[in-house]
């Protein structure tokens, strides 16, 4: 992660929370959907926030 935002942080470990609470109740399916969402959710937000203009430092 390259952004330092604090809401930021704590919104991947709400999406990895639920990965794992899918993961350890044996809905795996619905667990690798949100590993893949989240994850995709996070590089997309990194990048924008990497090309983002005149901003401040995360």
């Amino acid at each position: 992660m390259m952004c330092d935002n604090l809401f930021l942080k704590i919104l991947w470990v709400v999406v990895y929370a639920i990965t794992a609470y899918f993961t350890f109740t044996g809905s795996m399916m619905m667990a690798m959907y949100w590993m893949a969402g989240g994850m995709l959710a996070q590089a997309v937000v990194d990048l924008v926030y990497h090309f983002w203009p005149n901003r401040k430092k995360c």
